[in-house]
């Protein structure tokens, strides 16, 4: 049998932190069309059962448009069982409230509730209290059966809140613990029986998650279970460091910039982190850089590390004005940080250039 683990997916989220509200609406709507599109991979590949490992959503702020879609979707699948654990950021009581739930999605509860499919058992719990107490108190598994546990959490070596110690569910006969929670793909052994692993999220929504999203296809079979990460965001976040140190000229900055995101697809989400080191004549025009580079991608960020270096030696004798500046600039208590856009805005304004805010 073939299953799909999948997790957050945190549908409806607002991703407005860095998008703009059309773009985050339009992410949104990737999102969720990603599920209909993995549902579809699912009846093509002949997958027998989703198990979905909390944070479908990402509030009580649930459209009826999202709600309807995912049911519809599920309802339509009509061969495949839908396994749905709420996670720590569920509110799917409300979401789904008043609709007809699909007769091929099975919800858990504050308590263990298991499903058998043949050899295969699926076990799952809500953790909603404190201390998350009771995941430890699971009925005892068939050493004989193939047996997934569905939990969202924090994989940690104590119990709290919204944390599972793993530790504590070793030798119970567990196959695979199918985790929501944590938004990149992990997997590591359990005992010498099972392992636990985290799907991820189904797509990066901040550069704090960046890198490859998707979801896990499990098989079984003669009471082996194993597993493959499977790849599928329709677009993927990258944070790039490019060193400036040594660069003067806008074109030189810019291809620095372009050299560091080779190879990186057009529909990406890309954050730029300026590093190194510049001189007051620098030409770094981070909203020229920006116009740039947001048109070789889907989103552009710039954030910039970059230090001033300055050797007082230079101006140490130097009789102008620039000098006079400078010098007083680097005697004076302002932070490093004000120092380096003071004397930058000076030197800027004492060339007759346009200054760069």
């Amino acid at each position: 049998m073939k299953l799909i683990h999948c997790s957050d997916l945190h549908l409806d989220s607002k991703m407005e932190t860095n998008l703009t509200a059309d773009k985050a609406s339009e992410r949104n709507r990737e999102i969720l069309g990603g599920f209909g599109r993995m549902v579809e991979y699912a009846v093509r590949e002949g997958v027998g059962a989703v198990l979905i490992s909390g944070d479908m959503f990402d509030t009580s702020r649930v459209t009826k448009k999202t709600a309807d879609f995912i049911l519809d979707t599920i309802k339509e699948a009509k061969e495949i069982d839908f396994f749905y654990l709420r996670g720590n950021h569920d509110e799917s009581a409300k979401a789904f409230s008043g609709r007809k739930l699909p007769e091929n999605l099975y919800m858990f509860s504050e308590k263990w509730k298991s499903y058998r499919r043949g050899q295969i058992v699926i076990s799952g719990i809500e953790p909603v209290s404190e201390d998350y107490g009771e995941i430890y108190d699971m009925p005892e598994l068939n050493c004989y059966d193939i047996n997934i546990v569905m939990l969202h959490g924090q994989a940690a070596s104590r119990t709290g809140r919204e944390l599972i110690d793993i530790s504590r569910l070793k030798d119970r006969f567990i196959d695979y613990i199918a985790l929501g929670h944590l938004h990149s793909y992990r997997c590591e052994k359990l005992d010498a029986r099972g392992e636990w692993c985290y799907s991820g999220c189904f797509e990066g929504r901040g550069f704090d998650e960046c890198g490859s999203k998707g979801f896990v296809v499990l098989e079984t079979e003669n009471n082996i279970i194993r597993h493959e990460f499977v790849p599928f965001a329709q677009r993927q976040l990258y944070e790039i460091k490019t060193d400036i140190s040594g660069l003067s000229t806008l074109s030189e900055i810019r291809r620095a910039l372009e050299t560091s995101a080779e190879g990186i697809s057009e529909r990406s989400l890309v954050s730029f982190v300026l590093t190194g080191s510049y001189r007051p004549d620098t030409q770094k025009d981070i909203k020229y850089f920006l116009s740039e580079m947001q048109r070789k991608f889907y989103f552009v960020k710039i954030r910039d590390e970059s230090r001033l270096f300055i050797d007082k030696n230079d101006y140490r004798y130097d009789k102008t004005i620039k000098g006079e500046f400078v010098r007083t600039v680097l005697d004076s208590d302002y932070t490093d940080d004000q120092k380096d856009r003071i004397i930058c805005m000076g030197i800027q304004a004492l060339s007759g250039e346009e200054i760069v805010l």
